[in-house]
């Protein structure tokens, strides 16, 4: 079977040079972990990225204003730490950034979960909610 493709159009290759022990001593505790080099060091980004800066929130994202608009809002309609009903974050997020509802998961939503400023939480299908981070 050949080997896949991934889309790296919207990719970045980052090299490091590491000594040679420390990357087998590595790739050795990865496969105890059963992940790959890759995975484990985009894992470790995530975690960086969506650490609170002193404010005891996140930066907002600095590359779309979209979603930067939209991390602001969620974050000022959760400022007591509640979490936020899906539906409501919709429709919010719809009216404030002027594109459809049915958009805002694709457009909004899906993105900032991604980047670690949001987590789903509540019963995903009865009560969705997400928590802003």
């Amino acid at each position: 079977m050949g080997r896949m493709e991934s889309d790296e159009s919207n990719t970045k290759r980052v090299t490091v040079r590491v000594p040679e022990q420390l990357v087998e001593e590595y790739d050795e505790a990865l496969d105890e972990q059963d992940t790959n080099r890759s995975e484990d060091i985009r894992q470790h980004m995530r975690r960086t990225v969506s650490k609170p800066t002193t404010d005891g929130g996140l930066v907002p994202p600095q590359d779309d204003d979209t979603l930067a608009a939209a991390y602001t809002e969620l974050r000022r309609l959760t400022t007591d730490g509640r979490s936020l009903p899906l539906t409501e974050a919709r429709s919010v997020l719809a009216s404030k950034l002027n594109i459809p509802k049915e958009s805002v998961p694709r457009r909004v939503l899906k993105p900032l979960n991604e980047r670690g400023y949001l987590k789903r939480t509540g019963d995903p299908v009865n009560q969705p909610h997400i928590s802003v981070r």
